[in-house]
C-alpha cells in the first residue's frame, strides 16, 4: 500500500513484530509525479535505490539565510546510498518512470516505526522474501505496508515564523516523544509550565508561533537541549557509493554528521568463494541486523544449537539476525549484500571499529 496521490507504495520486509525492532525495512516504489509538499519525521532514513533514479527536494536552510526549496542534484540511483536528515522537510519522486529502492527507517524513540501493517500479511505476498535468524521462526514473505499521514507540511506553512524551527530542528517531535516517554498527557505538561493544554498540542503539531521563553520552559520541563536541537538541523543529507573500501571492511556513510543507530556496510562476494562474516559487533551485547541482497545469489550457513541453519538468498531477499554469529557466506554468482546493523548505543562507532568481515 501507500499514498496513491504521492505515487509511492511500500512492501514491508521488516523484522518480525515480536522482536520489537526499532527500525523498519521497506521496498518502496516511486512514481514520477513531482511534489509540492513535504514530509518530516524524527529518527533516521536511509535509501538504497535498486532501479531508476530518485529525486529529493528539501525545504532547508544551513543557517544565516531563510529556508528555501532545495532539489537534490544529481538524483540518487542504483549503485549509490543516501542518508537523509528526515526531520528536514522533504519528499521524493522518480526522475523518469518508476523507481524502486530499499528504505530503512528508525524512529527516534527506538520503538517500531509508525507503519501500519495489514491485518493478514500472509495473504499479500511480495516478490522477494524474508528470513529470520531465530529457531522458532521460518522464512516468510514480505507484506504490504502503508504510512501515516502525520508529518506533512506545505511550503507556505514552513515560511511562517517559528514553524520551520519547530519542524526542521526536530523540536515539535522531541516534545511529543519526551512527553510520551515521561508518561505525561498534554494537560499534565501544560500544568507544569503554566500554559493552556491546547498550546502543547499546537507545539507538537508545529502549528503555532511560540516565544523562545515559552519554548525554553517546555524544553526545560522535558529535559530537551535547545542547542542540541538546533545542531540536529544543520545537515540535510549524505550520499555515498556502494563500492566497498577494502581498508574498512566495506563500511559506508562514514561522514555521519550526527551520531546514529543504523550502520551500513557492503559485502562484495566472488562466485565460488566462501567468506566468514560476523553478523554484529563484538563490542555490542544487544543489536539487530538485516542483510539486503542487492545482487546475485548466496547460501548463508549460520551455527545454531542443533547444528547449522542454511538459507539460500536471491536478489531482493532480506535476512534478519538478532544475535551475534559467525555466518559462512558462499556466493553462487557475483553478489552484493548491504548489511544494516542497528546499535542501541548512540555514540557512533563507525569511525573506530575494525572490520568485522574476513576472507
Amino acid at each position: 500500500m501507500g499514498d496513491a496521490d504521492d505515487e509511492i507504495s511500500y512492501e514491508s520486509f521488516s523484522p518480525p513484530v515480536s522482536w520489537n525492532a526499532a527500525y523498519s525495512v521497506l521496498r518502496a516504489t516511486v512514481g514520477p509525479k513531482s511534489k509540492n509538499d513535504y514530509r518530516f519525521h524524527s529518527g533516521e532514513e536511509i535509501l538504497i535505490p535498486s532501479a531508476g533514479k530518485v529525486v529529493y527536494h528539501f525545504f532547508w536552510s544551513p543557517g544565516a539565510s531563510p529556508p528555501e526549496r532545495t532539489v537534490l542534484n544529481p538524483a540518487v540511483g542504483e549503485g549509490q546510498i543516501l542518508r537523509i536528515n528526515p526531520q528536514i522537510p522533504h519528499h521524493a519522486w522518480s526522475a523518469k518512470g518508476l523507481a524502486t529502492g530499499w528504505l530503512i527507517l528508525r524512529h527516534t524513540m527506538n520503538s517500531p516505526v509508525a507503519l501500519v501493517m495489514d491485518e493478514n500479511p500472509s495473504l499479500l505476498p511480495a516478490n522477494g522474501g524474508e528470513a529470520c535468524l531465530d529457531p522458532e521462526l521460518e522464512p516468510r514473505q514480505g507484506s504490504r505496508a502503508r504510512s501515516s499521514n502525520r508529518g506533512r507540511v506545505t511550503a507556505n506553512s514552513l515560511r511562517k515564523p517559528g514553524v520551520y524551527g519547530l519542524i526542521a530542528w526536530g523540536i515539535s517531535e522531541r516534545i511529543r516523544d519526551a512527553r510520551l516517554k515521561a508518561g505525561l498527557t498534554p494537560t499534565d505538561l501544560a500544568r507544569q509550565v503554566g500554559i493552556d493544554p491546547s498550546s502543547i498540542s499546537r507545539l507538537e503539531e508545529a502549528k503555532t508561533n511560540v516565544s523562545l521563553q515559552l519554548l525554553a520552559k517546555v524544553c526545560s520541563a522535558l529535559r530537551i537541549g535547545m542547542a542540541e536541537c538546533m545542531q540536529s538541523g544543520s545537515w540535510m543529507c549524505e550520499r555515498d557509493e556502494l563500492d566497498p573500501n577494502p581498508q574498512d571492511g566495506g563500511r559506508i556513510l562514514q561522514i555521519a554528521k550526527p551520531p546514529h543507530n543504523l550502520h551500513v556496510s557492503i559485502l562484495q562476494l566472488t562466485p565460488g568463494k566462501r567468506r566468514i562474516v560476523s553478523t554484529g559487533w563484538a563490542t555490542e551485547a544487544s543489536f539487530l541486523s538485516s542483510w539486503l541482497v542487492l545482487a546475485g545469489r548466496v547460501v548463508v550457513d549460520v551455527p545454531e544449537r542443533a547444528g547449522v541453519k542454511s538459507v539460500m538468498l536471491d536478489i531482493g531477499n532480506v535476512f534478519h539476525f538478532r544475535r551475534n554469529a559467525q555466518a559462512s557466506v558462499y556466493a553462487l554468482e557475483e553478489s552484493k549484500i548491504a548489511q544494516c546493523l542497528y546499535s542501541p548505543v548512540m555514540d557512533c562507532p563507525c569511525r573506530t571499529l575494525a572490520a568485522s568481515a574476513k576472507s
